[in-house]
């Protein structure tokens, strides 16, 4: 035996060696056999909910794509806000409208300065080849034509402003203002017309008639006044941010005034429509005062014609207009019903307000949601 061992003592050793490995892992196997097993389960149950929730979130695949899409959409919405402050700026006009740069004046210097403005307004006309009707005293109607008068110098045409020629009730500083800025509308009208003609295209005013500005310009203001119950559907004020005065002016003219006028009016004049229609010379009517000639008479009758088929060019125009005297852009509406959403992402509008030109409204954005989530 003792020779066998010290022949085989290599193998001896190995065999032990292994006997002892092998007993140690079956040890082990066995001592860790029922967390393996619990391993093996929670390993199983993370797989199912894995599964789950790959299956969830397969749901909002879309998600990158619609969030693309609502920055595509963001983007193209800030330049339609930029057009939109950009066209609300071109009517305005803000280096030629007269309301931005109307100072405040109290109702006695708006009527100091209506008083002035008359004489001034006649004499334009007179020396500009304009006509002015004369007011009738029998009916107080406005737009009546004197023919002894076409160029009298001392017309009583009020220009729309025919009642305070004279006198002047007592206005409010606010009624007073839109009457001035209204005024200085008219002035800029007639400076027009009077750019328009020469001694072979005159223009003949018919009438011209406004809006009223207030209560008691309502009660004073007379035949004057337009009827604008017939033109509110077309006009720019209908947007909530736009507003104006309306004002309708006829005439008596040639086409190659008209077009000049026509060219003049730029923003804050917006033509709203024009009416041409002939007048009764344009007819090609027989005169009433002759009789027909008759066919089988041997006299000649050097005064039995007619008129030619045109006799005058001019044509009666009904041009109405309106003068646009504040256009901003307010978006303090919507940010005040976005500030109810408590969900709204603050810097992605604050961002698109910086995008569409609106990077003022910022501080006043914040301002209001700061306000809502103190409350």
């Amino acid at each position: 035996m003792k020779t066998f061992i010290k022949q085989n003592l290599i193998f001896i050793l190995l065999s032990s060696v292994c006997i002892l490995i092998f007993s140690a892992l079956l040890y082990f196997s066995l001592v860790l056999s029922s967390s393996t097993e619990t391993l093996i389960s929670d390993i199983n149950e993370l797989k199912e909910e894995l599964t789950d929730i790959e299956g969830q979130l397969s749901f909002y695949n879309h998600v990158d794509t619609d969030f693309k899409n609502v920055q595509d959409d963001l983007d193209k919405l800030s330049l339609t806000e930029k057009d939109i402050t950009s066209f609300l700026r071109y009517i305005f006009n803000e280096t030629e409208n007269v309301s931005d740069k109307w100072s405040s004046k109290s109702a006695e210097s708006v009527n100091a300065s209506l008083t002035r403005l008359y004489s001034r307004l006649r004499k334009k006309c007179n020396d500009s080849y304009i006509k002015l009707p004369i007011q009738d005293s029998s009916d107080g109607s406005n737009g009546i034509f004197s023919e002894n008068n076409k160029n009298s110098e001392d017309s009583s045409f009020g220009f729309s402003f025919t009642s305070y020629d004279g006198f002047w009730p007592s206005f409010s500083t606010e009624e007073a203002r839109y009457l001035g800025i209204q005024t200085e509308i008219v002035k800029e009208l007639v400076d027009h017309l009077s750019l328009c003609t020469d001694a072979n295209h005159t223009i003949e005013i018919l009438s011209l008639h406004r809006e009223n500005v207030g209560l008691v310009d309502k009660a004073n203001i007379g035949s004057d006044e337009i009827d604008i119950s017939k033109v509110t559907n077309g006009l720019m004020r209908n947007l909530n941010e736009v507003d104006s005065f309306v004002f309708k002016l006829s005439i008596q003219t040639q086409t190659i005034p008209l077009r000049k006028l026509v060219n003049k009016l730029r923003p804050p004049f917006l033509i709203r429509e024009i009416k041409i229609s002939p007048l009764e010379q344009q007819m090609g009517l027989p005169d009433p005062s002759f009789s027909t000639p008759d066919p089988f008479s041997l006299e000649t009758n050097p005064n039995d014609k007619f008129l030619p088929i045109v006799s005058k060019v001019d044509s009666r125009v009904e041009l109405i207009f309106e003068y646009v005297t504040s256009a901003k852009r307010n978006l303090d509406p919507l940010i005040k019903t976005l500030s109810l959403y408590p969900e709204i992402y603050i810097d992605l509008l604050l961002e698109w307000l910086k995008d569409s030109g609106h990077e003022s409204r910022v501080d006043s954005a914040k301002l209001i949601f700061n306000e809502k989530n103190i409350r």
